[in-house]
């Protein structure tokens, strides 16, 4: 009779499969008890045993590769942003092939091949350790317990990184809360009225027109030359004296990327993808080739309500409008014309980033021409535009001057540059005096491990997004603190429309004071009440703002 240990090899099977070994052959059989196992079911339950603890393994690697490459890309981010940014969730259509195959090879690849490669080693290392009769008995009924302990400790932690990185606990948090509560977003949503016509403005003056830029990824620390190398936004800041600002801007709680950015400021609303609300399904199909018909549709916002009043707007943006559903947004709310990457290329454009589109340079060359038109013609417009230079990751055009150790640090002085410039040539040509405009980042920058800046703004409190106003007939700043939501109304204020008490979305409008806004606004709300409204999920609120489809 052959001498049993308990191991796969001494049953007469060498070749199990790789690390077979490791697992449990029966769990609670001991070294005696194996002698009366046939060795065709030993073997055959040692490949399933095996197959289970490293295919679980090989999960939990795979859940913390994912999680390693969001935050080094992309920072902590929150379900809503993975849904409608991420490849596969709406994201194609920008940043290159590169970055989905970056993905899939730091977080799928490696890991998978780091398992089988140390399936292998510990493979060989248990049968040499056999081999020299060193595990018997007591040794290999431990080697057994930490093989189990393994199988749940790895998937287990490695899904809690996932989970932790894309905002899986604040998201089952606003749930809970929101059903113990009863917080929703709906209870302080207002509409604004959208004019029925034309009516030559509200108060019976000619109407202003609108220029809305938005900065990407621009706050204002990057004015801090004790913190960065260098202020970067000296060009923009000399542009604009004279201009009034919003002293403290806030990006709002779980906001933090483009779409968050131009959907609460021209909506007053967090942005909920349909996938992360329930059974609405329609902007699940964003980037997947099928077209969005409507992008939250029962939302009134700030191109419904310029186009009731018959303002021409038109959007212009370097990069493909598809990315995120920004095409779909802006053509479900009142934009008459979108010119992105495709448009651009069809001019022939040259000056393109790979990964995502035309050059800030050239983005404001074009815009020159366009405002031109839109002013001559008589009619108010609304011209909407978003730069993309400062973009992760670096690229440093020919035209920007690289004199700084970090390339982002260059990127965006040469980026605030090419802003500055399109100010000045507004006020040259007499643009300003019929004209609001405003310039804001779109977000705050994204931190991320293995981006730009993350020495210096990981962990910093009191961040906010840079902003610089112009009104002809000036700007009243009232509420100096407020965040994205209330840029909605502010804005319509400027242009001149009556709201009803200053509100739009849940934003309450910056050029009203306190005792100007009567009981029952988002004003009325503590910190950790508004930041509970803010990440509520609303989901029978955004069901109707979708269509419920």
């Amino acid at each position: 009779m052959q001498e049993t240990t308990g191991s796969v090899h001494d049953t007469g099977h060498p070749n199990l499969g790789v690390a077979a070994e490791l697992v449990p052959e029966e769990i609670g059989l001991d070294s005696a008890d194996s002698n009366a196992t046939p060795q065709r079911p030993r073997a055959r339950y040692s490949r399933i045993w095996a197959s289970a603890f490293w295919s679980l393994i090989g999960i939990g690697a795979v859940c913390a590769g994912i999680a390693l490459w969001v935050r080094r890309t992309f920072g902590v981010i929150s379900i809503d942003q993975l849904l409608s940014n991420l490849p596969g969730g709406g994201g194609e259509g920008a940043g290159g092939s590169g970055i989905v195959v970056t993905a899939v090879v730091t977080g799928i690849v490696i890991p998978i091949a780091v398992v089988l490669v140390l399936a292998f080693l510990v493979s060989r290392s248990l049968r040499s350790l056999r081999e020299a009769g060193i595990l018997r008995n007591s040794r290999e009924r431990l080697r057994r317990l930490v093989a189990i302990v393994l199988a749940v400790v790895v998937p287990v932690t490695g899904a809690g990184f996932l989970g932790a990185t894309i905002g899986v606990r604040d998201y089952v948090s606003a749930l809970a809360r929101e059903a113990a509560t009863g917080t929703n977003l709906g209870d302080y949503y207002v509409a604004p009225e959208v004019p029925a016509e034309t009516s030559g403005g509200t108060r019976g003056v000619a109407p202003k027109n609108l220029i809305l830029i938005y900065l990407e990824s621009i706050e204002d620390a990057f004015a801090d030359d004790d913190l960065f190398e260098k202020n970067m936004l000296a060009p923009v800041q000399e542009a604009t004296i004279g201009w009034d600002t919003i002293p403290r801007l806030s990006q709002y709680e779980g906001g933090g990327w483009t779409m968050s950015g131009i959907v609460s400021t021209q909506c007053g609303i967090p942005l909920r993808t349909a996938s992360a609300i329930g059974d609405a399904t329609e902007l699940n199909d964003l980037g997947a080739g099928s077209p969005v018909a409507s992008y939250l549709p029962g939302a009134t916002c700030l191109g419904d309500v310029l186009a009731g009043a018959g303002y021409e707007s038109v959007f212009l943006g370097g990069a493909d409008a598809s990315f995120a559903g920004k095409g779909a947004f802006l053509t479900s709310h009142g934009t008459d014309e979108i010119h992105d990457l495709q448009y651009w290329q069809e001019l022939d454009e040259q000056e393109f980033r790979p990964d995502w589109g035309l050059s800030d340079r050239r983005l404001f060359e074009r815009a020159k021409d366009t405002v031109v038109a839109l002013h001559d013609s008589g009619d108010p417009f609304a011209l909407t535009m978003l730069t993309l230079d400062t973009h992760e990751g670096p690229m440093v055009y020919e035209y920007c001057e690289w004199d700084t150790e970090t390339a982002m640090t260059s990127i965006t002085l040469c980026s605030m540059t090419q802003v500055a410039s399109f100010v000045d040539f507004l006020g040259a040509e007499g643009i300003l005096d019929d004209t609001v405009v405003m310039l804001t980042g779109d977000h705050q920058k994204m931190i991320a491990e293995g981006g730009s800046f993350w020495e210096e703004l990981n962990g910093a409190e009191g961040r906010t997004i840079f902003n610089r106003i112009w009104s002809p007939d000036g700007v009243a700043i009232k509420e100096p603190d407020i965040d994205q939501f209330s840029v909605y109304p502010t804005l319509l204020e400027l242009l001149g429309f009556e709201l009803q008490d200053h509100r739009a979305g849940i934003g309450v409008s910056a050029l009203a004071s306190d005792d100007e806004v009567p009981v029952g606004t988002i004003r009325d709300l503590s910190d950790t009440e508004y930041r509970d409204l803010a990440r509520s999920r609303s989901v029978d609120f955004y069901h109707k703002l979708w269509g419920d489809r």
